[in-house]
């Protein structure tokens, strides 16, 4: 039985525009991972690995270009249109980021936070919600799920965060 393929990157190529000219930040990566499998980016600090990563799910930042071809599941994430990509992004693929506190909101609870992205990408209503944003936290593992919903980033301890 053949391994489906989940995620193909081919030739894909990142430049950013900056004042001293185009600077070249990924040059040809291919990756491609099959259904089940666990693929770790890893290089040293610089080599690309974040940029390549940002490239892949269509979020560079307006200066930056990515090129050649991310084929998830049939569909090149670099030519879908922004509703389009946020039909995928979320629901089907996501990503963690290397700082994850910098992606919570400190004025925001956890549970509020955790909450907001269901409704957003799941499509999720009502009381199911908030049972889905404890399970999710019981998932990887963060102790007392009810209580960590009511605090915010700053009160998780490191290991949590």
């Amino acid at each position: 039985m053949a391994t489906e393929t989940i995620l193909s990157v081919k030739d894909l190529r990142v430049r950013f525009q900056t004042l001293d000219g185009t600077v070249e930040a990924v040059k040809g990566i291919n990756i491609k991972v099959n259904a089940g499998e666990t693929v770790a980016v890893v290089g040293e600090s610089g080599s690309g690995k974040s940029q390549t990563m940002m490239a892949a799910m269509n979020l560079l930042s307006s200066n930056g270009e990515a090129t050649g071809h991310v084929d998830y599941r049939g569909q090149n994430l670099l030519t879908l249109s922004k509703s389009e990509l946020n039909k995928v992004r979320g629901r089907k693929i996501s990503m963690i980021f290397q700082e994850p506190m910098t992606s919570l909101n400190p004025v925001h609870s956890i549970g509020a936070q955790l909450t907001e992205a269901i409704r957003i990408h799941q499509g999720a209503e009502g009381s199911s919600v908030e049972q889905r944003a404890r399970d999710m936290l019981d998932v990887v593992h963060i102790s007392d799920p009810a209580r960590r919903m009511k605090q915010y980033p700053h009160e998780l301890s490191g290991g949590m965060r």
